[in-house]
């Protein structure tokens, strides 16, 4: 569906001219400006500047704080069907060694914003706030609801953001996760991911006897070594990429003079549609089985999903970046984002970036500012375009 428009970019040229770039960049620093580091999160401590905006917008505002210190702002524009949102998260990973500046005092140059959350994930709030802004400003016909949300704890689980909202009725028709993929690829789906313990048991004995025990880390070492050059059979999405398996804890012995008699393992399993859960553990418990070795499967684990190609906001999104000349590519990631919690909540998302290329969760982490400014356009006119449908949504 084309927009109801007299020329293709009239809407571009209307919005063009409500878009501030100083109030992105002014909004984006005093965003970062706040340490929102999680754990413990503390997104409380943008809550006063997110009501401001939202103020700005009109918006009717709820405000919900699942635990001290946490907190989920959404910002309501206009009413009735389809309800578009689009939601970011207020929290951020721990800045790390190796920045060149105080990650939480935000730094511009050479056209580019630098500090912790800047592209991950403040600076793309910033624009989805200016995208609406624009829109409203611009006074362009719609029937519908925006919501704009800033929601906690992304970083380790969502249970105090997402998943909070979920259980409480939200329900929005379509949304956008300004959170993934690059200015030039939406993400429609992500793998499964699926975290495995191998535990191996063995017999203490001294250090200088070991022949008297069983070392428990070699039984792991042994186990780990043919697992690394082990592939995992499976049906694989033409969407998506092969699995990956990383180890990424090891824990084993109580001190070097003593023969360790156990070891754990965790493994970090993603995978692509078209292979199953069980199918994975049955063939790590196989190999498993001849080296005496227990494979576990944690209490972390969420299935791969993609969104159809023809749901509507993939068919907008596409629409809108073909109009503002961006070659738009449809992919897949590995990792986990807030589409996921929605995808199997019915609720079809995409995910979207600024960035060109990945400097999320890396020292002196920068967004571009042209970028800002472009996917506000571009997530505003994808907005506009599903609040002109008038069927393709669940009612």
């Amino acid at each position: 569906m084309a927009f109801q428009s007299q020329s293709p970019i009239s809407w571009q040229e209307v919005l063009d001219s409500h878009i501030d770039v100083d109030k992105i960049v002014n909004l984006t620093c005093r965003l970062v400006e706040k340490n929102t580091v999680n754990p413990p999160g503390n997104e409380y401590l943008v809550k006063e500047i997110l009501i401001e905006h939202l103020k700005e917008l009109g918006a009717k505002i709820e405000i919900y704080e699942p635990a001290p210190g946490r907190c989920n702002v959404l910002g309501y524009v206009g009413k009735g069907l389809p309800v578009v949102a689009v939601i970011c998260h207020m929290d951020v990973v721990p800045p790390g060694e190796g920045w060149d500046f105080d990650p939480f005092s935000p730094q511009i140059k050479e056209g580019k914003i630098f500090g912790r959350g800047t592209i991950d994930n403040k600076g793309p709030y910033a624009a989805s706030w200016m995208g609406i802004k624009a829109l409203l400003e611009a006074d362009l016909p719609f029937e519908g609801t925006i919501i704009l949300g800033a929601v906690a704890d992304e970083e380790r689980g969502s249970r105090q953001g997402i998943e909070y909202l979920l259980k409480r009725g939200f329900s929005p028709n379509f949304c956008l996760i300004p959170d993934g993929g690059r200015l030039d690829k939406i993400i429609i789906g992500e793998k499964g991911r699926l975290e495995v313990k191998i535990l191996t048991k063995g017999k203490s004995a001294h250090a200088s006897e070991p022949k008297k025990g069983e070392n428990a880390i070699y039984k792991m070492v042994n186990y780990l070594y043919t697992l690394r050059h082990t592939k995992l059979e499976g049906h694989c999405h033409e969407l998506f990429t092969p699995p990956t398996v990383n180890l990424g804890e090891i824990r084993g012995g109580e001190a070097p003079n003593v023969v360790p008699d156990k070891c754990e393992a965790t493994l970090d399993i993603r995978y692509p549609l078209g292979m199953k859960k069980d199918e994975i553990l049955h063939q790590l418990s196989l190999l498993a089985s001849k080296f005496d070795v227990e494979v576990k499967e944690s209490d972390f684990s969420v299935e791969p999903h993609l969104v159809d190609e023809k749901s509507p906001i993939v068919k907008a999104f596409k629409t809108v970046a073909r109009e503002l000349g961006i070659d738009l590519k449809v992919g897949t990631v590995g990792g986990v984002t807030l589409a996921k919690n929605l995808y199997f909540r019915n609720i079809p998302s995409v995910v979207h970036s600024p960035s060109r290329s990945s400097v999320a969760h890396q020292a002196n982490e920068y967004v571009e500012i042209e970028n800002l400014v472009v996917c506000a356009k571009l997530w505003a006119g994808t907005i506009y375009h599903l609040l002109t449908l008038k069927e393709g949504f669940a009612k």
